[in-house]
């Protein structure tokens, strides 16, 4: 059962009895005016300490409540048995304190429970209004520990994206130098390695729940096409169409990287003559849109990018967990290139 704050219930118990202490002065004085009696407030001391004591003992029952339920050993009907237990030891000692106090004698055990009815309900109302304290914090209890469970799943999530990603893009990149190695290119096999470490240096660093500004998105994924030109050398072509005034976006850490390699692998290792791969953003009132484009085959070759390593869908994913329904990933593809467009809430510097 979740924890509950003993400080509060305690609370919720002296507001009740203040609450009750106020309704019997108000009744005293209201039956006084009605028999055009003057009010007696030297009794007032009196009923002011008669209602401490009854919140004296149920203060007792919350905080053995409580207990209870740290234990997760309270049921409902125990509360109950308690508060009626309360009732039949505090009824009949405070009727006999008031006939003592009023001179009278007691000649009939009855006389002690003379208004059992109208006293009783008192303890079985703070009973009925403390279950509903009660549920009430359990209930916001379980709303915390669910919304933090809800943002530990959402961690691991985007950790186990992040873990596809590095090995899908590590596995690449060491292909391309083994392939560099075996052309016998080995001046660029070294320079495609160290651009390597410092592209990895960069991912590794970066927390797969972490945003980081599009600048220093732009300047990794700049790494990374330095490496592959290494490779296809001409083939690679790069157009930068970004807007300044984006620079200061934050987006999650590698978003775009997947998307250029996309491009990289569909558009411009498939053809001969290569491909211009398109890096554009652009802001639309309150939605900044990044573009990844090629004027590679595009339709051609639409399902089987969808469907590639860490491709289309974990972007989804990593959008869904980081801007929820504000995002959205849209997929363009014809016979003259394939474009991918993710819209992101626009946020000030």
């Amino acid at each position: 059962m979740p924890f509950i704050s003993l400080s509060k219930l305690l609370r919720f118990n002296l507001y009740y009895w203040c609450a009750i202490f106020s309704l019997g002065l108000l009744s005293s004085w209201h039956n006084a005016l009605i028999h055009n009696k003057e009010f007696e407030w030297r009794y007032l001391p009196t009923m002011l300490a008669s209602e401490m004591v009854a919140m004296l003992l149920t203060a007792i029952v919350v905080v053995w409540s409580y207990r209870r339920i740290q234990q997760q050993f309270f049921a409902n009907w125990q509360l109950l048995a308690g508060v009626a237990l309360v009732a039949l030891i505090y009824i009949p000692a405070e009727n006999a304190f008031w006939m003592v106090l009023w001179d009278k004698d007691i000649i009939d055990m009855r006389m002690l429970i003379g208004n059992l009815d109208t006293s009783v309900l008192a303890f079985f109302v703070w009973a009925a209004c403390y279950l509903t304290v009660l549920i009430n914090q359990q209930q916001l209890a379980r709303e915390a520990e669910t919304s933090q469970l809800s943002q530990k799943i959402q961690q691991l999530e985007l950790q186990a994206l992040s873990h596809q990603l590095n090995p899908h893009f590590t596995f690449n990149a060491l292909n391309s130098v083994c392939a560099l190695l075996e052309a016998e290119r080995y001046d660029d096999a070294e320079i495609m390695s160290e651009q390597l470490a410092t592209f990895l240096r960069y991912s590794l660093s970066k927390s797969p729940d972490s945003l980081v500004q599009l600048a220093d998105e732009l300047s990794a994924i700049n790494a990374y096409l330095q490496l592959q030109k290494t490779r296809f050398g001409d083939k690679l072509k790069v157009n930068w169409q970004i807007d300044e005034s984006l620079k200061q976006q934050r987006i999650p850490a590698l978003l775009l990287q997947p998307l250029v390699e996309n491009a990289i692998k569909y558009a411009v290792a498939t053809r001969q003559q290569g491909a211009t791969i398109t890096i554009g953003g652009t802001r639309r009132q309150n939605s900044v849109h990044l573009q990844v484009s090629d004027d590679g085959p595009g339709s051609e070759l639409a399902a089987p990018a969808q469907s590639s390593g860490v491709g289309l869908d974990n972007i989804r994913n990593r959008l869904l967990q980081h801007f929820g329904a504000d995002a959205r990933l849209d997929i363009g593809a014809t016979p003259q290139g394939f474009t991918v467009d993710i819209s992101l809430p626009w946020q000030s510097a």
